[in-house]
């Protein structure tokens, strides 16, 4: 038996410890003092460092890993999506109109009633399907229901589900946004309902991923003020605890109110996991551009600035989308509605120069790449021969087609990676069904990209937020709406999987010395598993749940007794 240490631990954690460090050591327990790991061993050993105040553990049959880290969380887009009523329960006109009404008398005469969508969160998926007699509910519905308040039911973000969305508004709420029978919709994908009467009816058809309606037709509508941004976050983070989530990156970008909000739960202690933030920038001209970088962004330099619960480094630059959104994110920057970054298109040569500018001025870049990794990747290959993008990490994200000469080249730039496997393959794969052989296993190429040995981690995108159900994602490569097998050469190994949704991720924010697997001398952030999610089959992985999760040694969800 080992001698009694000089000083004992603070915690002792028993059961079977999935280190994922270089061995794939397995053990029995772990000692933790002042938030940090001091050893990793048998039973006997661990519990030498007991004392009279060490709290002691044990998990038995459980499966302890390293916590989960989320690199494309979306949790302040989660935390709007947590603020608003649920309609979830709904499964009929009369549910529709006995909650508005049930609302109506808790909430003060003349104040907006604005819920979630109708349908079944996290997804919303076809949500007249959801409701029995297949219809929304009208406006004098809705009116009747809600007498003397305006009433704001939204269609759900493709984010959330997939276009169309439904949105709905009563009489009251119409008036208040200046909308009547001459009202036109004024961008593309955006229609307004009208009855037999050649009246509105209250409902508006979304047919793009975000809320152009709102943005175009329903300014009177409730935004998020600051304080509910900063609620909404709080509860979104205890949801990714609960999921055994004990870090974060937030590499689509924040905007103002979004970093704010995650720099005030710091400041109260209340930020219970590790956040990278990256800056999403609101510029609205090149000019400007070139200035914020040079002037404003010093602190994102580099590898940024921060500490152990909260880093910021790096902006997020958009390559591509729909020219009509500048126009109306130019309105008013701040108004970033349900999202939480500021939405900006920018062409190949704008997106160029942007690259130019971040390069020139220390700043690691962040783009999402979707289908067209082939064209980002010349434009990145041109910054390298200025610029040295891989020392200074940057990042491709939310890759969806690939093809080995891009992957060879972004193993060569030396860039990171995160994919988002339950989008491209379970939620959207239908969009890539036409897709055959290799061009199919490259597919959100985890496999592929981890082979190579490119950084490369996943994220949830937060629908839903569920760490199991991505790695399921990536093992099983099924596709939602046929159960067909996305390019089952492109299947990940359970140990690949793992590592993408917890080591993996520390890259990211520089902490791979200090951060990840279980060994000591790194953070003790875990989580306790009901299952073994290396040994389980594909579909048993969703089956395992997340029991109680640790972050710096301190129990955030599930503390034991």
């Amino acid at each position: 038996m080992m001698a009694r240490r000089a000083s004992g631990a603070d915690s002792i954690v028993l059961g079977k410890i999935l280190t994922l460090d270089a061995d794939n050591t397995v053990a029995e327990g772990m000692a933790i003092r002042d938030g940090r790991i001091v050893e990793v061993g048998s039973r006997e050993d661990i519990l030498q460092w007991r004392e009279p105040g060490t709290n002691v553990q044990d998990f038995r049959d459980r499966t302890i890993i390293p916590g989960f880290n989320d690199t494309h969380a979306h949790a302040a887009m989660l935390g709007t999506m947590l603020l608003r009523p649920s309609l979830e329960n709904c499964k009929s006109v009369a549910d529709i109109l006995a909650k508005i009404r049930e609302l109506a008398a808790a909430t003060p005469q003349g104040e907006w009633i604005a819920t979630m969508p109708i349908g079944q969160p996290p997804y919303y998926f076809d949500p007249l399907e959801q409701i029995a007699e297949k219809r929304l509910p009208t406006r004098q519905e809705l009116d009747s229901a809600a007498p003397g308040h305006p009433v704001y039911i939204p269609g759900a973000l493709g984010y959330w589900g997939e276009p169309p969305g439904y949105a709905l508004l009563n009489s009251e709420g119409l008036r208040r946004n200046g909308l009547d029978r001459n009202s036109t919709a004024q961008v593309d994908g955006v229609e307004l309902c009208r009855d037999q009467s050649g009246d509105l009816s209250g409902v508006i058809i979304e047919r793009n991923l975000m809320s152009f309606a709102e943005w175009s037709l329903l300014p009177a509508v409730p935004r998020f003020t600051s304080e509910q941004r900063a609620e909404g976050l709080r509860l979104a983070l205890a949801s990714f605890n609960s999921k055994g989530t004990t870090s974060i990156y937030e590499g689509h970008g924040c905007a103002p109110d979004i970093i704010a909000a995650y720099r005030q739960l710091r400041e109260q202690d209340r930020l219970t996991v590790r956040t990278g933030v990256v800056v999403s920038p609101s510029w609205t001209s090149m000019p400007e551009a070139s200035s914020i970088m040079r002037h404003w962004l010093a602190d994102a330099r580099g590898s940024g600035i921060g500490d152990e619960m909260l880093k910021l480094s790096g902006i997020f630059v958009g390559y591509g989308g729909p020219p009509k959104l500048n126009a109306l994110v130019e309105k008013d920057t701040t108004d970033i509605g349900w999202i939480d970054f500021v939405p900006r298109v920018h062409s190949p040569d704008e997106f160029e120069a942007l690259c130019m500018m971040a390069g020139e001025n220390n700043l690691r870049l962040h783009t999402i790449a979707s289908d067209k990794l082939h064209e980002v990747v010349p434009i990145l290959q041109r910054v390298a021969r200025r610029y040295p993008i891989g020392e200074r990490r940057w990042v491709i994200e939310h890759v969806s087609k690939a093809d080995p000469d891009s992957l060879a080249a972004v193993k060569a730039l030396g860039v990171g990676v995160t994919l988002i496997p339950i989008h491209y393959v379970w939620k959207a794969g239908y969009m890539f069904e036409t897709l055959e052989g290799q061009a199919l296993d490259l597919l959100s190429p985890a496999a592929a990209l981890a082979d190579l040995g490119v950084p490369v981690s996943a994220g949830t995108d937060a629908v839903p937020n569920d760490p199991l159900f991505c790695m399921w994602s990536m093992v099983s490569r099924e596709n939602r709406r046929n159960g067909r097998i996305m390019g089952a050469g492109g299947r990940t190994a359970n140990e690949t999987a793992l590592r993408l949704l917890t080591v993996n991720g520390a890259w990211l924010t520089f902490d791979e010395t200090r951060k990840g697997p279980l060994k000591p001398g790194y953070v003790a952030d875990l989580a306790v598993l009901s299952g073994n999610p290396l040994a389980a089959r594909a579909e048993d992985l969703l089956d395992i749940h997340c029991e109680a999760t640790m972050v710096g040694g301190r129990w955030v969800h599930g503390e034991p007794s």
